[in-house]
């Protein structure tokens, strides 16, 4: 029998592996291919954890392994991958033979044909996305999506924000005063800063992240089972997913069409990225869809006062950061496509920094094929009757700026290559695992708050909702400000990551699940001549059965000398300890808990996604300019 070439080149990109780990995964693969294949009838043997040793020491490591078993059909329910009793098993044995037959003396091709199935399937993949970016240009839908958005509420929280950036910057050019040039750039940078309040608004009040739906009877999030055709157009498929204690099924559809989504407000990527879009349309900001084919899809918009698209991902809260998926979420990207209402274009070269590897996996079809279809399709809109000349041309501008922007040089300094990239933070942990789409690693960020430059108070707050850090002066006023939490970290342990419980609109920091403790450590540094007098602290933290969130101080002397100060209450702390110190160490230990979900049972900073103001973590140091 043929085989399907999706399957050949998921088998194939196991190559890419190191020899031990890819022949290491091919066994596994065919061992579980073999359970199956035996024992058919068998529930548990088309079930994996994510935490078996095999999936963890075997399958994760390598490239291509995982997408091998979701390729034959497995799917993703929480902290396990399973195979549907309904699955048909002629794709596990098409696997079965693949993986006894490659071997290096006959390996499968690389050139696929141009008529081969995997061409045809991509192409129409390309050109159905092409036609569905046009639902953006609805005007009834627009206004419908216009009444949705709490434009004044924003608009205010945007002026907010370029007063902030007035006082900590002094930047004139932000008054509404002056030239008329003046004004207009005013106006483009308040745009852009409109952007930021919009994404966090859609985020955390508006959007519902799905993994899967809650029982209506009893309220327990369910188990997907299924899925099965839909007769809606609008409606790609129904998700079916079962309460594993009423035994009732729930129906999840996944609409495609963005008009019921304004009103259902939830799902996956796919969703969020679909209304997200409309809503900046509606806007009239020039935003476009991206599809990624590794499985994701975001948001571009196109900023005239940076005069470049600017990336947004609405899952993630994350704006310009489009190294985010190869650095942080350890994507092997192939191929990237932005739909607008103007054109279709490859937009790869924006988001990797290893061309190489790209090109590698780019081989479904030739790089001309792929550019003619997308001028094709361009041209085809561009050339429509109500396509107007200016329109065309300031596009053809608009792209020759995009292609320079895109130009990467190797060894180049650039400022994205100096960004800290964090995993994926949307959808459950296991899920994200299993893609490869987050990471456990411990991370050395080495930053210090150099305290003693903001007169002889400082006051950081942080609030991770928002995920950000403050400096705060004795009037209220923001005197600086740093995005992210790690990027206020001296040091982590234990794959601390930023979880988002979706289902109980909940937020807090927690240790990876294989971790039995996770630390995390900020530094805070006198200048030599001053040193520290008092040190206040307010954080919030919860545990659950056993669980444990401990802190102390590391007070670093001029001698050398070194002292540790216990923090027995987190919620009002006050010391003079530290007096005469030149330096602390903030120090938090995340540990204990029981069973499989330890690690979930202590939580640093946990607070609710509806509370956007208040501080998760407050510190107060007050310091001498000369030491006596």
């Amino acid at each position: 029998m043929d085989m399907d070439e999706s399957l050949e080149r998921c088998v194939k990109s196991l190559d890419q592996n190191e020899e031990d780990v890819r022949d290491e995964a091919r066994r596994a693969l065919l061992g579980i291919c073999r359970n199956v294949l035996r024992s058919p009838d068998n529930y548990r043997s088309r079930e994996l954890r994510l935490d078996d040793e095999v999936v963890v020491e075997k399958l994760l490591p390598a490239i291509g392994a995982m997408e091998c078993l979701f390729d034959v059909g497995y799917v993703e329910d929480g902290d396990r991958i399973f195979l549907p009793r309904n699955a048909s098993l002629l794709r596990l044995q098409s696997l079965s033979r693949l993986l006894c037959t490659t071997t290096e003396s006959s390996p499968i091709t690389d050139d696929i044909d141009k008529s081969s199935m995997a061409q045809k399937a991509f192409f129409n993949s390309i050109i159905d996305h092409f036609h569905s970016v046009m639902h953006y240009e609805d005007p009834n839908l627009q206004k419908q999506a216009r009444k949705i958005v709490p434009i004044a509420q924003l608009e205010i929280a945007t002026m907010t924000k370029i007063r902030e950036l007035q006082k900590s910057f002094k930047l004139d050019n932000l008054t509404t005063t002056g030239t008329t040039s003046s004004q207009f750039e005013a106006e483009l940078i308040a745009k852009d800063l409109f952007l930021v309040e919009l994404l966090r608004w859609f985020k955390y009040e508006f959007f519902e992240w799905v993994n899967s739906p809650i029982c209506p009877t009893c309220s327990t999030e369910c188990t997907y089972e299924d899925a099965i055709q839909s007769a809606n157009p609008h409606c790609s498929r129904i998700e079916l997913h079962r309460c594993q204690k009423c035994n009732i099924v729930v129906e999840f559809p996944r609409y495609t069409h963005p008009k019921p989504l304004l009103t259902l407000r939830r799902g996956r990527c796919g969703e969020w990225t679909n209304v997200f879009t409309l809503l900046c349309r509606s806007l009239d900001y020039d935003a476009r869809f991206i599809w990624d084919k590794t499985d994701h899809v975001w948001t571009e918009i196109w900023s005239a006062s940076n005069k470049r698209w600017i990336h947004i991902d609405p899952c993630e809260n994350v704006i310009d950061k489009p190294l985010m998926y190869e650095k942080g979420w350890q994507k092997k990207l192939s191929y990237i496509i932005a739909y607008s209402k103007d054109e279709v274009q490859d937009v790869t070269w924006r988001y990797t920094r290893d061309q190489e590897a790209v090109m590698k996996r780019r081989k479904i079809c030739t790089e001309q094929s792929l550019i003619e279809l997308l001028q094709s399709l361009t041209n085809q809109r561009q050339s429509s009757a109500n396509y107007s000349r200016a329109r065309r041309e300031y596009v053809i501008k608009r792209k020759v700026l995009e292609l320079a922007d895109m130009l990467y040089i190797p060894n180049s300094r650039n400022k994205d290559d100096e960004e800290t990239y964090e995993g994926r933070t949307s959808g459950s942990l296991m899920w994200r695992l299993a893609r490869g789409e987050t990471t456990q690693a411990d991370t050395k960020k080495n930053y210090i708050w150099d305290v003693s430059k903001y007169g002889q108070t400082f006051e950081l707050r942080y609030n991770i909702v928002k995920d950000l850090y403050d400096i705060i002066d004795n009037n209220g006023t923001i005197l600086e400000q740093k995005s992210g939490w790690l990027e206020g970290m001296n040091t982590t342990e234990g794959g601390i990551f930023r979880k988002i419980e979706d289902d109980w609109k909940m937020i807090y920091l927690a240790r990876s699940p294989q971790a039995k403790q996770g630390h995390v450590k900020w530094t805070f540094d006198m200048k030599s001549g001053s040193c520290l007098e008092t040190f206040t602290l307010k954080a919030k933290s919860c545990v659950f059965q056993g669980g444990s969130v401990s802190w102390k101080i590391e007070a670093v002397f001029d001698d050398d000398k070194t002292i540790i100060i216990p923090i027995p209450n987190c919620n009002n702390f006050y010391t003079e300890e530290v007096r005469q110190a030149m330096r602390l160490n903030v120090i938090v230990t995340l540990s204990n808990g029981q069973g499989q979900h330890a690690w979930q049972h202590a939580q640093l900073f946990r607070q609710s996604l509806d509370n956007t103001e208040e501080s998760s973590m407050i510190i107060n140091i007050q310091f001498k300019n000369h030491c006596v």
